[in-house]
C-alpha cells in the first residue's frame, strides 16, 4: 500500500520518525568492562577536558541527559547525579547486558571507526553485533594505519632516527617504504568486505585545508614534512602522523586508490572526515568544511562524508552537499553534545539547502553504551519536531516527510555504504518499537 493516502496523518509520520530502525554510520567501539566502569562519565554529553571539564554539569546539554538518564535506569525525579552514576555502576555490575541491549535498541548496524582507542582498551567492532540486527562494519581511520605502519617500519630499523635524519637518501628511503605500505595497506582496506569505509582525522591534526596539486608536488611536500617534522620527534610522539605535507599525502592516497577502485569495478568505499565540533586539539577556523572545497572538487568518485554536521558550520557542510554529488552530511555527535534547541536548529540548517537523499544519520557513539541511546533519542526527537513543524507549514506532505526520515535513518547510508540490506520503505514492516521514546519527548 503506498504511504500517499488520504487517511496519513501526523501521528504515522510520528511513529515513523519513533520507530524507523537506524543505520549509524559512524560511531565508536564500547570500552571493555573494566574501563567502563572507571571511565570519566561526565564526558557524555561535552568535548571539554581538563579542567573545563568541572562546568560540564551547568550545560543544558548536561541538564538534559541528567533527566533522561533517570528514566533509563529508573530513578525518581529528585536523583542527582551521585545517584545516576550509583545508579550505573550497579546495573554494570548486575547486568551489564541487559544495560547495552536497552542502549541499542533499535539500531540495525553500526559502521564503527575503530582506531579511537587502543584495541586493550575497547570491545572489537565485531563484538557489537549481539546488539544490532545486522552485522557491524568497519570504518578504517588512516592516520591509526599510518601510526602502525611507522612504528613497525621502526622496530624493523627501517626509519632514519636521530643522526640518521641528517642523511636525506636514509629519509628518502624511508619514506618510500612508508608510503608503499601505506597504500597497500589501503588496497587491502579497499578489497576486505569488512571494511565499508575509510575516516580521517586530519582535522585534527593540521586542519582540512589539504593541499591538492600535482603527485610529484604531494610527494615532495610530503617527504619534506617527513624529514624535518615528523622524524626528530616520531619516537616520542609514538609515530603519531601530525606534519602537514605528510598528512595530505595520506589523504591524497586514499582518495587516489578509491578512485583507482572505482574506475575498476565502479565501487568506491567513502571517506569520510571529521568536521567542525572536536576538543581543544583543534583549530576552529582550519575545521570548517569548506576547506575541504578543492579536495571534493579533485576526486569526484570518491564519496566524501562530512561528519559531526560540521557544527558550527552546518550550513557550509549543507551547501558542499547540496553543490557536489560526492559530498554527504552527517548529522551525528550534536546529539547529546548540544542543547535541544540547538540541535533543533541544526536540523533545520542541513535542510535549508540540502537534498534529504544527502543526509547521514550517526551517533557518534563512544565508549559507554549511554551515548548511543541518549543519541538516537535526542536525535529522533529532533527530527520529528522539525518534520512535523514543516508539514504544518505546508513545506512538506506527510508522505514526503516519512520517506526523508526513512532516507535520514536508513536508506541513505544502506546505498552510500552499500551494505545490501533490506530498504525501509512504505512496504517494508517496520521493527517492532525498540524503546518507548514517546516518553522521551519533552515538554
Amino acid at each position: 500500500m503506498a504511504i500517499d493516502t488520504p487517511t496519513t496523518s501526523l501521528d504515522e509520520l510520528r511513529e515513523v520518525v519513533r520507530t524507523c530502525p537506524v543505520i549509524d554510520n559512524h560511531a565508536h567501539n564500547i570500552l571493555r568492562p573494566n574501563q567502563l566502569k572507571a571511565g570519566n562519565f561526565l564526558t557524555i554529553t561535552t568535548e571539554a577536558e581538563g579542567e573545563a571539564l568541572e562546568d560540564a554539569p551547568k550545560s543544558l546539554a548536561h541538564l538534559r541527559a541528567v533527566r533522561q538518564l533517570k528514566k533509563l535506569y529508573e530513578l525518581p525525579i529528585d536523583a542527582d547525579w551521585a545517584a545516576i552514576v550509583g545508579k550505573r555502576a550497579e546495573l554494570l555490575e548486575r547486568d551489564a547486558d541487559s544495560l547495552m541491549r536497552k542502549c541499542f535498541e533499535g539500531t540495525e548496524t553500526i559502521l564503527v571507526d575503530d582506531g579511537l582507542d587502543s584495541g586493550a582498551n575497547i570491545e572489537r567492532y565485531d563484538w557489537h553485533d549481539k546488539y544490532t540486527t545486522s552485522p557491524c562494519k568497519r570504518i578504517v581511520r588512516i592516520e591509526t594505519v599510518a601510526a602502525t605502519l611507522l612504528s613497525n617500519l621502526h622496530q624493523q630499523g627501517a626509519l632514519p632516527i636521530g643522526v640518521a635524519v641528517a642523511d636525506e637518501g636514509a629519509c628518502s628511503l624511508g619514506w618510500v617504504a612508508f608510503i608503499a605500505a601505506f597504500e597497500q595497506a589501503i588496497v587491502a582496506a579497499i578489497q576486505d568486505e569488512h571494511v565499508v569505509g575509510f575516516k580521517s582525522v586530519i582535522c585534527y591534526r593540521t586542519g582540512l585545508d589539504v593541499l591538492v596539486g600535482r603527485d610529484v608536488e604531494v610527494s615532495e611536500h610530503g617527504l619534506r614534512s617527513f624529514s624535518r617534522h615528523f622524524l626528530p620527534e616520531c619516537v616520542a610522539r609514538n609515530f603519531r602522523v601530525e606534519a602537514k605535507g605528510m598528512n595530505d599525502a595520506l589523504v591524497i592516497s586514499t582518495c587516489k586508490l578509491i578512485a583507482a577502485a572505482y574506475q575498476q569495478d565502479g565501487t568506491a568505499k567513502p571517506l569520510q572526515f571529521h568536521t567542525g565540533l572536536g576538543d581543544n586539539d583543534i583549530s576552529l577556523l582550519d575545521s570548517s568544511p569548506a576547506c575541504l572545497q578543492p579536495l571534493i572538487k579533485q576526486f569526484p568518485t570518491v564519496p566524501i562524508v562530512l561528519l559531526h554536521s560540521s557544527y558550527p558550520y552546518t550550513r557550509e557542510a549543507g551547501y558542499l552537499a547540496t553543490v557536489y554529488k560526492n559530498a554527504f552530511l552527517d548529522i551525528g555527535e550534536v546529539f547529546p553534545m548540544v542543547s535541544r534547541e540547538g540541535q533543533e536548529k541544526i536540523v533545520r540548517q542541513a535542510l535549508e539547502l540540502t537534498p534529504t537523499s544527502k543526509i547521514l544519520w550517526s551517533t557518534d557513539g563512544h565508549h559507554f553504551p549511554e551515548t548511543y541511546w541518549l543519541a538516537n533519542v535526542q536525535g529522533r526527537e529532533a527530527i520529528e519536531k522539525v518534520l512535523c513543524e514543516y508539514v504544518e507549514h505546508d513545506d512538506l506532505t506527510i508522505p514526503q516527510a516519512i520517506q526523508a526520515a526513512r532516507d535520514i535513518f536508513f536508506n541513505n547510508s544502506n546505498t552510500l555504504y552499500k551494505l545490501g540490506l533490506n530498504a525501509v520503505t512504505a512496504e517494508f514492516p517496520l521493527r517492532e518499537k525498540p524503546v518507548d521514546e514517546s516518553s522521551m519527548i519533552e515538554t
